[in-house]
């Protein structure tokens, strides 16, 4: 008798865990798609562009320099107008040339890099606050991103990224997968 009544608590138990998992409404957005219509992550990655061209500007005067060094070196020492210890000064200034030239690489990169964060983590922040906003104006329980899940599949009626992008102020008239 015990046991029936076990197993009956359990079925009970078990059919309102089903009936709440009923009761949710889950969504999805793709964050992806909403950072990219930003208008201030156009604006960021404006910024970040001018900077990686301006490193990379650096850097070809640096191989320019290099080269200009080097083909003197060589003109010097087709005219045999090297002696043993300018073939090893120079030999010197060209690693000490391609050493700065490796650490001014890095350094753009780590730059750009760090520029990258501090430009969008608020972006990050605003996105997430917004999605989190409209699913509980819209009465969502649970909101999946499509690439950090791997959805492959969902009603469209559970795509909230276009209201996210309402809400961000953003204009999705012109966006036909929105529409």
């Amino acid at each position: 008798m015990k046991v029936i009544q076990i197993v009956s608590l359990f079925m009970l138990c078990a059919s309102f865990v089903n009936l709440a998992h009923a009761e949710q409404k889950i969504g999805f957005v793709s964050t992806e798609a909403i950072i990219a219509l930003l208008p201030m992550t156009k604006r960021a990655n404006d910024e970040l562009a001018d900077m990686q061209t301006k490193f990379l500007t650096q850097g070809q005067g640096m191989q320019a320099d290099m080269k200009a060094k080097y083909d003197e070196l060589v003109a010097k020492n087709e005219t045999g107008q090297l002696s043993d210890n300018l073939k090893q000064l120079g030999q010197q200034e060209m690693t000490q040339m391609q050493q700065d030239l490796n650490e001014h690489s890095q350094r753009s990169q780590e730059t750009l890099t760090k520029r990258r964060n501090v430009l969008f983590k608020p972006i990050l922040k605003q996105v997430n606050e917004t999605i989190q906003q409209v699913s509980k104006d819209l009465g969502f329980d649970i909101v999946l991103d499509v690439q950090e899940a791997g959805l492959l599949y969902g009603k469209s009626d559970y795509n909230l990224t276009r209201e996210v992008l309402i809400a961000m102020g953003v204009d999705v008239s012109d966006i036909p997968e929105l529409n």
